[in-house]
């Protein structure tokens, strides 16, 4: 099975968006900080009677719910510079995949990587697109558009490489 990887930016976003926010969890520390400083607020609120407890807690809570939301402000913003600069959407690589040890060969204009399926770390099959990751830093985008016997060939060949481990599906089956 040949997919040559057509990547859009839509496609690179959800991507970005699944791997920091949903695999990586990276959504927690600013909600947490934002928890913590909207209880201090709170706190303060309730001690309204004390001099300057109200200005305090105003303070931590526009601090508290102003961090997090430069945060993920910040993080949308580079991704449309990212996209930007990799200049999407283009044609980046090409996945040859077969039923073979060593089945999974990646190619690009520059340079060419042979990987065993054993190597594999996970898989993720989303709603438009697999998300093939070599390591855990690592992964290769599967749009399902760019598959030409389509998504279920695809899952098919996976599933008879893979232990049931070592892939998810991100939506209900």
């Amino acid at each position: 099975m040949t997919i040559e990887v057509q990547l859009t930016p839509e496609e690179f976003k959800r991507f970005s968006r699944f791997d920091i926010f949903r695999r990586r969890k990276m959504w927690r520390a600013p909600v947490t900080f934002a928890s913590i400083l909207g209880f201090c607020a709170l706190i303060c609120f309730l001690m309204h009677h004390v001099e300057g407890a109200v200005m305090l807690g105003t303070v931590l809570l526009i601090v508290g719910l102003g961090m997090p939301l430069s945060y993920f402000a910040a993080f949308l913003s580079s991704l449309h510079k990212q996209v930007k600069t990799l200049g999407l959407p283009k044609k980046v690589y090409t996945l040859r995949l077969s039923g073979q040890a060593n089945g999974i060969r990646v190619e690009n204009d520059r340079e060419q990587a042979d990987y065993a399926w054993k190597d594999v770390h996970h898989v993720y099959f989303g709603k438009t697109a697999a998300y093939l990751y070599m390591t855990p830093a690592r992964a290769f985008i599967l749009p399902y558009s760019c598959v030409e016997d389509g998504s279920h060939s695809l899952s098919s060949l996976i599933k008879k490489q893979l232990a049931a481990k070592q892939y998810s599906f991100l939506t209900k089956q």
